[in-house]
C-alpha cells in the first residue's frame, strides 16, 4: 500500500469526506471495468460501484489499515457481482417461464397477483414490438418453432431469426428490470 493511499485510509477511518472522494477517484473506474467484464448492462456496473462505495464509507471503522485496499474493495464488488448475476438468472428465468408457459394452478392467490401483473406486462412489451420482431418472437416463444422452422416459414435467414430475437429478448429483459 502506498503511503499517501495509507494516509488517505487513515482520514477516511475518521469520517473525512475529501479522503473518501480521493479513493473513490483512485479506485471507480477499476470497480466498474471488473463490473463490466461479467455484467451485460453498464447501469448494473454503475449500481455496484455506487453500491461498494457506500459499503467504504458505512464499513469505513473496520477496514484494516494494514491489508491491501484494492484487494478489500475489490472483493466487496466481486460479492455483488455474484449477487447480480444470481438475481438476474432467476429473473431471466421466471421471464422464460412466463414466455413459454401459462399459470400453474399452485400457485397462491398473492403469487397469482404477482404472476399476472408480471404477464400482462410481459405481454404488453411483446406487443410493443416491431411487427417483424413480434411475429419471429411469437413464433419462436409460443409455438416453439425452430430458427430453421421460423426462416424457411417467413423466408429469411436464420441469423435474422436469431437476431430478431436476440433484440426482442434484450428489450424485454431491459424494461422488465425498469419496471421491477
Amino acid at each position: 500500500m502506498q503511503p499517501d493511499e495509507l494516509k488517505l485510509i487513515q482520514q477516511l477511518k475518521e469520517g473525512d469526506e475529501t479522503a473518501f472522494n480521493h479513493l473513490f477517484n483512485l479506485y471507480h473506474a477499476r470497480v466498474f471495468n471488473l463490473c463490466r467484464k461479467f455484467l451485460p448492462l453498464k447501469e448494473d456496473a454503475e449500481e455496484i460501484v455506487q453500491v461498494v462505495f457506500i459499503a467504504i464509507w458505512e464499513n469505513r471503522l473496520q477496514i484494516d489499515e494494514n491489508k491491501s485496499f484494492a484487494g478489500y474493495i475489490l472483493t466487496i464488488a466481486r460479492h455483488w457481482i455474484y449477487n447480480t448475476l444470481k438475481k438476474n438468472i432467476y429473473r431471466q428465468g421466471y421471464i422464460d417461464y412466463l414466455l413459454k408457459k401459462g399459470l400453474p394452478s399452485d400457485f397462491v392467490t398473492e403469487d397469482e397477483v404477482l404472476f399476472n401483473d408480471l404477464n400482462t406486462q410481459v405481454e404488453k412489451l411483446i406487443s410493443d414490438l416491431p411487427p417483424k420482431r413480434r411475429q419471429i418472437f411469437l413464433l419462436s416463444y409460443r409455438e416453439g418453432l425452430s430458427y430453421k422452422a421460423i426462416a424457411q416459414q417467413l423466408s429469411i435467414t436464420e441469423s435474422t431469426v436469431n437476431s430478431q430475437l436476440t433484440k426482442a429478448m434484450e428489450y424485454i429483459r431491459k424494461k422488465i428490470k425498469i419496471i421491477y
